[in-house]
């Protein structure tokens, strides 16, 4: 068998999409499982992330499945309608995913805003979470359409087919690759950025309610301050794996010259680190958030068995627990939020003294500290 690059570095880089699949395939099931499954993981973070695992997943089982195949076929094809439509569909796939990854980043980044700075809003938020992540998938397919008439098969020498980039026009392909990195790259990493440094400044300079307990204060305080730290490591790692590809695809129209004088490895270098993006991702999540990392723990501690896990003792009990309480708990603090945004409840806490005839309602701020305490003790 002919193979496009050499033995060496087939067998380095199939070895390693191997392990980014296996880690990307069972990490990303694991946090979408959670989602669904587990009423306590189900808040407005939470289901954004599985928003980016659902993206990432999708990489994995579709892209990194086609960079394997590239490996030993190179941009060979099949001919025909289905490998018109299969390899329109391939490089479309790729876009939406890396689309609603990036946009799925930026709504967690509103939704931390509206923790931090405008606690009273996200009450809205938290009411169209699912409508959120409903858009964000049609603005990628939206977006990304035009993938599905650049691409296609080719027939080469009239007998080898190929999957390849079919646009020739030289000012349609700058036009291409510079909206790919303004507005998937360049544009939503500056408005995080800012977004960030605002919560930042906020987070250190801000004045806390004099009636909130200073317990509260300091969990609340950490809690922000590990979310802000899980969602820069992400930005940060997205942008680190994307940097090179960007930088490959603007040298490619712009700079053809060093395109031409690059060994094949490098391209498939910098492939690699792009995909590894999709494993990436769930692992940074599952280590830096407490609550997923404590359900990757149980899982584990329960044998690895998913039927086991799901009926373990603690579990069951906070469940049955849960099940019996007809008051909201803080624990589900948000679906509290939101029928207090719709004008079905109140909620008071109790004065200093603990007498129950001395009611007060909470104010949004105190709402927004408690909910961070609530994801503390998780």
């Amino acid at each position: 068998m002919n193979l496009p690059f050499s033995l060496v570095a087939v067998s380095l880089f199939t070895s390693g999409y191997v392990a980014i699949f296996s880690v990307a395939l069972t990490a990303n099931i694991f946090i979408i499982f959670l989602v669904l499954k587990k009423p306590v993981m189900r808040t407005t973070i939470t289901y954004f992330f599985a928003n980016m695992a659902a993206a990432n997943l999708l990489v994995a089982v579709f892209v990194i499945l086609q960079a394997l195949r590239y490996l030993f076929a190179a941009d060979a094809w099949f001919p025909g309608m289905l490998g018109q439509v299969s390899c329109r569909l391939l490089h479309y796939t790729e876009a939406i995913s890396t689309t609603a990854s990036i946009l799925s980043l930026i709504a967690i980044s509103l939704d931390q805003v509206n923790v931090i700075l405008f606690p009273i809003r996200r009450a809205v938020m938290i009411r169209y979470t699912k409508f959120i992540s409903l858009v964000i998938w049609l603005l990628s397919m939206v977006f990304t359409s035009p993938y599905l008439a650049m691409f296609g098969v080719k027939t080469v020498s009239g007998q080898q087919h190929r999957c390849v980039y079919l646009v020739l026009n030289h000012v349609v392909m700058e036009l291409h690759v510079s909206l790919i990195f303004v507005f998937l790259y360049g544009f939503p990493l500056v408005f995080m950025a800012t977004l960030y440094a605002l919560m930042g400044r906020k987070l250190w300079f801000r004045t806390i309610p004099r009636n909130v307990h200073s317990i509260h204060r300091q969990a609340a305080e950490k809690t922000k301050r590990r979310t802000i730290r899980l969602l820069i490591a992400l930005i940060a790692t997205y942008a680190l794996c994307w940097l090179p590809a960007h930088v490959l695809g603007m040298c490619t129209v712009f700079k053809p010259n060093v395109i031409r004088n690059l060994a094949p490895h490098w391209s498939l270098l910098i492939a690699f680190i792009a995909h590894a993006n999709c494993a990436f991702n769930p692992c940074i999540q599952i280590v830096l958030d407490r609550r997923f990392r404590a359900e990757f723990f149980k899982l584990r501690n329960c044998g690895r068995n998913i039927k086991q896990w799901c009926i373990c003792k603690k579990g069951k009990v906070e469940n049955n627990r849960e099940a019996k309480t007809d008051v909201p708990r803080f624990k589900t603090l948000e679906s509290v939020i939101e029928r207090i945004a719709k004008g079905r409840g109140r909620l008071y806490d109790l004065s200093p003294t603990k007498n129950d005839t001395q009611l007060r309602p909470f104010s949004p701020v105190q709402l927004s500290y408690y909910s961070e305490v609530v994801e503390t003790e998780n």
